[in-house]
């Protein structure tokens, strides 16, 4: 393997550290963090928006290195691949993971994360609260199966 296929799978690793690590840091640091703060949903808006900025910019790296990993390793990327081995069908499965993720994230981010911060202050926010919560949620666990499905590519687990 060349030093561009290490650099490229380091870069990937520490992208989605990031991402699982920022996924982690809102809601059992921040969050509990400014509970009593007087500006607590300003804070809030402030640090998602900066999050949500880097957070996409960690998922578009995490699609180029992916692939880039792909590409280093001398796989046919071709729908043959993802069909015919079971090692391109797990693969395949992490794909689809990684467009569930872009889609929770987005629903996440742009809907329900977004009309939580607005209600707020007219205190009917219950509904789009539970569902950023339970987005933000069902986004980290996604992420966390991905991770692991990507531990067991590189260490020939159960491929």
């Amino acid at each position: 393997m060349s030093l561009a296929y290490f650099i490229s799978v380091f870069i990937h690793f520490v992208l989605a550290t990031f991402w699982i690590g920022g996924m982690l840091f809102l809601p059992l640091v921040i969050l509990p963090g400014i509970k009593q703060h007087p500006d607590r949903i300003k804070l809030l808006y402030i640090t998602g928006l900066k999050f949500r900025f880097y957070g996409w910019m960690a998922l578009g790296g995490l699609f180029i290195t992916g692939w880039t990993n792909m590409y280093f390793r001398g796989l046919d990327i071709s729908l043959r691949f993802f069909t015919d081995n079971m090692y391109g069908r797990w693969i395949g499965i992490k794909l689809i993971l990684f467009v569930l993720i872009l889609g929770m994230s987005a629903v996440h981010d742009f809907i329900y994360g977004n009309k939580a911060l607005e209600t707020f202050e007219q205190g009917n926010n219950y509904r789009f609260k539970q569902m950023a919560r339970w987005t933000g949620r069902l986004n980290l666990l996604l992420a966390v199966v991905m991770a692991f499905l990507g531990l067991l590519a590189s260490r020939g687990g159960v491929f």
